[in-house]
């Protein structure tokens, strides 16, 4: 019985220690420099102080996923200009669906019509690992993650990283663009 309970302790500790190093503490970048800013959809709280910032900081230009939903709305004003900033908005195919990887062909496209070779994207940091691989494979581009720290409940952390473990799971099993 012993020898079950230390290595059931031990799975616990690898998966805790797994979970915290991809969905908690995952590896980003700071600001760099880059062509432009893109800023995924959804929690715009905390991810659109922070693009509007870096773009402010770099070149001046932000990309922003503009996608439907009352979450996105602050995201959306962005498209009608702000300050100085060069804005440029899309909204992935409606073939394509409204996740992520319809997201990262966006921006793939957009990249590549843009001619940009270095792009910053700014999500939040449970989300990056995903978003980081669903990007690379959609452009050339290098691409550096920025995370933006949700300020959020632990049951929402939950949630959040349930979401994300299937996710990447599916980006996983599915390496298309």
């Amino acid at each position: 019985m012993r020898k079950w309970t230390l290595l059931a302790a031990g799975v616990l500790a690898v998966a805790a220690t797994v979970t915290v190093r991809v969905f908690v503490l995952p590896s980003t970048a700071g600001p760099a420099s880059t062509d432009a800013v893109v800023l995924l959809a959804g929690d715009p709280e905390t991810r659109v102080p922070l693009a509007v910032q870096l773009a402010e900081q770099g070149t001046g230009v932000l990309v922003v996923s503009a996608a439907d939903g009352e979450v996105n709305g602050p995201a959306r004003e962005l498209c009608s200009g702000h300050g100085d900033l060069e804005v440029h908005c899309f909204r992935p195919s409606a073939d394509d669906g409204d996740d992520t990887r319809a997201e990262a062909r966006a921006i793939g496209d957009l990249v590549e019509q843009s001619g940009w070779t270095r792009i910053t994207v700014v999500t939040s940091v449970y989300h990056v690992e995903r978003a980081g691989m669903l990007v690379r494979r959609c452009t050339d581009a290098e691409v550096v993650m920025v995370a933006a720290r949700p300020t959020i409940s632990l049951p929402r952390w939950g949630v959040a990283i349930g979401h994300e473990v299937g996710g990447l799971v599916a980006a996983l099993t599915d390496e298309a663009c």
